[in-house]
């Protein structure tokens, strides 16, 4: 039987997915942070660990004390760098840091919610440096999809969406894909950003997220056989297109009378190609109209999926927020 107030190892507690996810966990559970260095802001017990160490970089008698607490583990913490200077980083923290979280829940006997990505489900083409370094992403989530796949307590493992920060941030998060493209947009730079304006890419509000993720380590917690499978967390068919992204950042950029001299986005074929740099990750980081939406399973543990109005409010917000 659970305590009234189970407790939730959560990695990732500092990142811009654990930031929004920590006081949701904290507010019904004990949360304690696995922690390298840099501490989240909230009051929650911090455990010293390393994914990239063998053991995470703790003793045996310090391992088993925190496995002996767990009631269950949320793995938010991964690499998701567009571009590190060594492309084998995604492996070591990604793929062996999921490894080494998996055992300890092993020896916690606890269930897992693993923070995939959408990403895992795609090959993506090229031998540029932006192609490889996507690509050894998304291979690296795959393979930490598959380690859970042997692992012997209940895994749920989570594919989420590209993000928009949350209703209430004041800054943009802008090494993130949507936000650098927003920025690159705004700033109209001469002959536009090489993308096709029906070409789309799956952006989801943070929050959706992160109610989704409480909702689903709550069905952890109660034993739920269901719970352990694949979510995909995704805005379905809220899906955005380039023109949607040009039409906001338009609108906005003529609201406060800078309205640009030209299109904010030029046709691919009539530039030059591109192997590096904002241009190349949109031309791989959108896809044709052809290619069918991604999966939606928001309404499994929420009300309802995501609106497409939803969608173009949390874009025009957004914006603002890029251009600040």
């Amino acid at each position: 039987m659970l305590p009234s107030r189970p407790t939730v190892l959560l990695t990732g507690s500092t990142g811009v997915i654990g930031t929004s996810l920590l006081p949701s966990l904290a507010a019904r559970n004990d949360v304690s942070a696995l922690v390298r260095g840099r501490r989240p802001d909230s009051p929650v017990v911090c455990v010293e660990g390393d994914l990239t160490a063998e053991d995470l970089g703790m003793s045996i008698r310090k391992r088993r004390q925190l496995a002996a607490k767990i009631d269950v583990v949320v793995h938010c913490a991964g690499l998701t760098a567009m571009a590190p200077p060594d492309l084998a980083a995604f492996d070591a923290i990604n793929v062996e840091g999921t490894r080494r979280i998996l055992r300890l829940a092993e020896e916690a006997r606890a269930p897992v919610l693993l923070l995939s990505s959408a990403a895992a489900a795609f090959q993506i083409p090229g031998e540029d440096l932006t192609a490889r370094s996507m690509r050894a992403y998304s291979t690296s989530k795959r393979h930490a999809e598959e380690l859970a796949a042997h692992c012997s307590q209940p895994v749920a493992v989570v594919r989420p969406a590209l993000l928009f920060a949350a209703r209430g941030a004041t800054t943009a998060p802008r090494h993130q894909f949507p936000h650098a493209l927003i920025t690159a947009l705004l700033q109209g730079r001469t002959g536009g950003l090489p993308v096709n304006p029906d070409h789309w890419c799956d952006v989801l509000p943070i929050e959706l997220l992160t109610d989704y993720l409480t909702a689903l380590t709550d069905a952890l917690l109660r034993g739920d056989t269901t719970a352990a499978t694949l979510h995909w967390v995704t805005a379905g068919q809220a899906r955005l297109t380039a023109a949607d992204m040009e039409r906001a950042c338009l609108d906005y950029l003529t609201e406060t009378g800078r309205p640009p001299t030209g299109p904010l986005l030029a046709s691919p074929a009539a530039s030059r190609p591109r192997s590096h740099g904002m241009a190349r990750l949109a031309q791989l980081g959108f896809q044709p109209p052809e290619q069918p939406p991604l999966p939606c399973h928001l309404d499994r543990l929420l009300p309802a999926p995501l609106t497409r109005q939803a969608a173009l409010e949390a874009l025009a917000r957004n914006v603002r927020l890029c251009a600040a």
